[in-house]
């Protein structure tokens, strides 16, 4: 199952985990053996693939593609 993330402004520094790839960096940034797929907010790259539903919380992704910031919540 895809869920697109919530995508937020720019957490204040020090406040948040922020998952930051480099711009070219191989997606997924996470893999797992789950049926969950976490999508960009904004542009729909495959951030996480194939994780299970609550295994990875409190988290924001900064899309390498688009430049948005993803929450997990």
């Amino acid at each position: 199952m895809d869920i697109k993330l919530k995508v937020i402004p720019k957490p204040k520094p020090y406040t948040r985990v922020v998952l930051e790839p480099k711009l070219g960096e191989v997606l997924p940034v996470i893999t797992g053996n789950g049926d969950l797929n976490l999508l960009c907010g904004n542009c729909s790259a495959v951030l996480v693939e194939g994780i299970n539903n609550g295994q990875i919380r409190d988290i924001i992704i900064h899309c390498p593609i688009c430049r948005h910031f993803n929450e997990i919540p």
